[in-house]
């Protein structure tokens, strides 16, 4: 119930410094049965000063300056469908998936990864320029994606902890030792993805380090996310004089940033289209908001974003009520806490199924039916649900930090596909859709749909 929820986000000691969806730890805990070389290897007072290191990094005017850069990727897979050769069939999936970690990799490490230029029928991870180094690094972070798993096709260690939690650790210790199993292939291509985040990092610093030996002495801003966190290690650690800040601790930001904030946004950008495409009343609504914002030419900016588009707000959090991207989250009690009456000893672990919240008919009536309308600010049930019943993003101090940095991807390409098109399921994509159910959700053959060009201003008139 939406209260548990509630008494779990009160207190905490770990979970990953961005909040993603990760296994994230809400109070009150320390760990969670599953790890990563992300920050959610961290516990307690160093989790706590690398999240306060992060937050700066996430205001709104920083924000506001990477929207040319996702507007750039957001044209790009306009022109990718406008390109694709069968218009019956667009693989939608895989191109925002591709536009995802375009996004991912220039602002999180300044690279180009040049996935968006690759053509529509190739793999989504092999990259447009020809550059081994990202192919290669764009490889590891494929198999990393594959390793996260909640299934019976997962490693031996992630099978025993999905069902005796206590054993999972010590089981992973010593199966990461033993070469050809899964455990030790994880270990194995973690440490490679790990090392060439090590490089960029030191490829990032030497960049910096010419640009100051150029004359430049106040060079503007950074923009990716590893350079401002260089800039906040020679700033002697960012909002937290106390902790200094370690290439160790900025890789493993890097790699969250990179599991994290690439499937799960490309997922709810695909679910938006395929949920709109079904229903001809909220497009018409939809497509209305977005025709009364400005010419075609015209982007919105960060600000116009926030405010302009009340209806697609509604949309997307209905998309994701519909379809959570991440239907479990685990924790383990640090100390001895009563929850929903019962009493969990410390060292205790705990599943908490917000997907399962979000289906509560108590809380959101005619569950199964998507009606954005019931997000809307003046709706009944709106105003008289449990504030903890729908949590896409976590709640409380854990609360995923990326949240509005991701939003703004899906608002921005929402508004620019619906300028120039409208959607309809393919004739190739099942009916009922199916869904592999790991730690992050995804559509298991993709969404396929039908692009159906919508006449300019000009030509309509």
């Amino acid at each position: 119930m939406p209260s548990c929820a509630r008494k779990l986000a009160s207190r905490s000691s770990r979970t990953s410094a961005t909040g993603a969806p990760l296994p994230r730890q809400s109070a009150p805990c320390t760990r969670t049965p599953s790890s990563s070389p992300g920050a959610s290897g961290f516990w307690d007072s160093t989790w706590s000063a690398i999240r306060n290191t992060v937050v700066p990094l996430y205001q709104p005017a920083r924000l506001a300056g990477l929207v040319p850069v996702m507007q750039s990727y957001v044209g790009t897979l306009v022109a990718n469908i406008a390109g694709c050769p069968d218009q019956h069939c667009i693989p939608f999936c895989q191109l925002s998936l591709r536009m995802a970690i375009d996004i991912i990799g220039k602002t999180a490490f300044g690279v180009e990864f040049g996935l968006s230029k690759n053509s529509p029928g190739g793999s989504e991870t092999d990259c447009g320029e020809g550059d081994d180094d990202v192919r290669e690094f764009l490889k590891e972070y494929k198999l990393s994606m594959e390793f996260i798993k909640m299934d019976l096709s997962s490693s031996l260690s992630t099978i025993l902890g999905l069902f005796l939690p206590c054993v999972q650790t010590p089981c992973r210790r010593l199966l990461r030792r033993v070469p050809g199993t899964a455990d030790y292939k994880m270990a194995e291509n973690e440490r490679r993805l790990c090392r060439r985040i090590d490089a960029i990092i030191a490829s990032r610093r030497r960049d910096r380090a010419a640009h100051r030996r150029g004359g430049d002495a106040a060079p503007s801003p950074p923009l990716d996310f590893i350079a401002a966190l260089l800039d906040a290690m020679e700033n002697g650690g960012g909002a937290n004089k106390d902790f200094a800040l370690e290439d160790r601790h900025v890789r493993a930001l890097a790699y969250e940033h990179l599991i994290a904030g690439t499937k799960t946004t490309a997922f709810t950008l695909s679910s938006v289209v395929y949920l709109v495409s079904c229903h001809p009343g909220v497009e018409e609504k939809l497509l209305r908001e977005v025709d009364g914002f400005a010419p075609r030419g015209r982007s919105p900016d960060a600000d116009e974003l926030q405010s302009r588009f009340p209806y697609l707000d509604q949309v997307i959090k209905e998309a994701m009520r519909f379809h959570l991207v991440s239907p479990l989250i685990a924790r383990q009690t640090s100390e001895s806490v009563e929850i929903g009456g019962y009493v969990l000893p410390k060292g205790a672990y705990v599943w908490l199924a917000p997907g399962v919240l979000a289906r509560d008919a108590a809380q959101f009536p005619d569950p199964e039916e998507f009606r954005p309308e019931r997000f809307a600010p003046e709706a009944e049930e709106e105003r008289a649900r449990h504030p903890y019943a729908h949590i896409p993003f976590g709640v409380g101090p854990r609360a995923c930090i990326g949240h509005k940095f991701a939003l703004q991807q899906v608002k921005l390409a929402v508004v620019e596909l619906y300028r120039r098109y409208v959607f309809r399921h393919s004739a190739a994509m099942e009916s009922p859709i199916q869904f592999d159910f790991d730690l992050v959700l995804a559509f298991r053959h993709g969404v396929k749909l039908r692009a159906i060009r919508r006449a300019s201003p000009t030509e309509s008139g």
